[in-house]
This record gives structure tokens, C-alpha cells and sequence, in this order.
């Protein structure tokens, strides 16, 4: 016999949240014509299904008790990938036109929310002068908004650099509105 009745510890609902937590943030199932990895909708279907399950049964009644203060998102991003002269934003090329030698790249920034992906962040790369040109393009609604072009400082190294710059954008008090909005 069956029991058509189960029971879940504190334990059990906290591991299955992280589990919940790294498929949405870390788990892809399909290539972007781009070279891009992104998540199906079928995917992002059983993804919010899951969490609808876990917050039906009360797994997220205490989470927020201690950290008010974090956002209720999370960026993450791919990359870098190469980024074809035809593929560059103008603003970016009208920025870059005068420097020779320059390197273009891109990198898909990811949130956890349902839509998975939510901007690029394309940049040129001056190594003469250990800078890094950036635009990062955000759509929204059925619009796309354009932050930059911005010079910045290369610091300790790229991916250093990258993850200030998509931190930043987390941080920034019109995304905190926005994403707070949305959820």
C-alpha cells in the first residue's frame, strides 16, 4: 500500500530549496543562436512549479527573518564571449573608433528570476592602457535600455572587473525598485 499522505522535515525543505536554488541559477538546458545558454520555458515551467511547491507547504516562511536588507535577485554572468565587429552596439563602436587594437567581447548577465536572462554587457578591452570599455544593454518591456558607454579601470584582473561591473548593476537603486516590483 501507498500512502497518500507525505511528510517533510525543516531539513528536507532546505535542501530542496538549495536544490531549486542552483537548477534556476546554474542549470541550462538550451543554446542561444548566439552561443549564449539559456533556460526553456518548459524548464522555467518545472523551475517555478518546484518553488510553488516548497512556498505551498511553507518552506519559505522564515527565510527573510535576518536579511531584510539583501535583494530578492540575483545576477550571475556568462561569458566572456568573442564579439563580431558586426554584432557591436554604435555606441560602443563610436566610443572605441579612435583606439586601435582594441579586443570586443560580450557576456550575457543572468537573474534568477522567471526570465533567466537580463542583459549584455558588451566591452572593448584596451590592454595598452589597462582599461575597459563597457555598454551594457538591458531590455525592458519592448524597449531596450542602454547604460554607457563607461571607461573603467581593468583591475585586479577581467573577470574581477566584470563581476564590480555586474555588481554594480545589482546594487543600483533603480534595479533594486525595479526587481523589488516585479516580485
Amino acid at each position: 500500500m501507498q500512502p497518500n499522505h507525505y511528510t517533510i522535515t525543516r531539513q528536507d525543505a532546505e535542501m530542496f530549496k538549495k536544490l531549486v536554488a542552483l537548477v534556476s541559477q546554474d542549470v541550462f538546458d538550451e543554446r542561444r543562436h548566439d552561443g549564449g545558454i539559456g533556460k526553456s520555458a518548459a524548464f522555467l515551467a518545472i523551475i517555478n512549479d518546484a518553488r510553488g511547491t516548497l512556498e505551498q507547504i511553507g518552506a519559505y516562511d522564515y527565510d527573510h527573518e535576518n536579511d531584510d536588507d539583501r535583494p530578492p535577485y540575483t545576477f550571475w554572468w556568462e561569458g566572456p564571449f568573442d564579439l563580431p565587429s558586426n554584432e557591436i552596439e554604435h555606441a560602443l563602436a563610436s566610443e572605441t573608433e579612435d583606439r586601435p587594437g582594441l579586443v570586443f567581447k560580450r557576456v550575457q548577465v543572468n537573474t534568477a528570476l522567471p526570465s533567466g536572462y537580463f542583459a549584455d554587457l558588451q566591452f572593448a578591452i584596451d590592454e595598452a592602457n589597462g582599461k575597459i570599455c563597457t555598454l551594457i544593454s538591458i531590455p525592458i518591456d519592448r524597449t531596450e535600455l542602454s547604460l554607457g558607454p563607461n571607461w573603467y579601470e581593468i583591475g585586479e584582473n577581467l573577470e574581477t572587473t566584470i563581476g564590480l561591473i555586474v555588481d554594480g548593476i545589482e546594487t543600483h537603486p533603480a534595479w533594486v525598485r525595479y526587481f523589488q516590483a516585479q516580485a
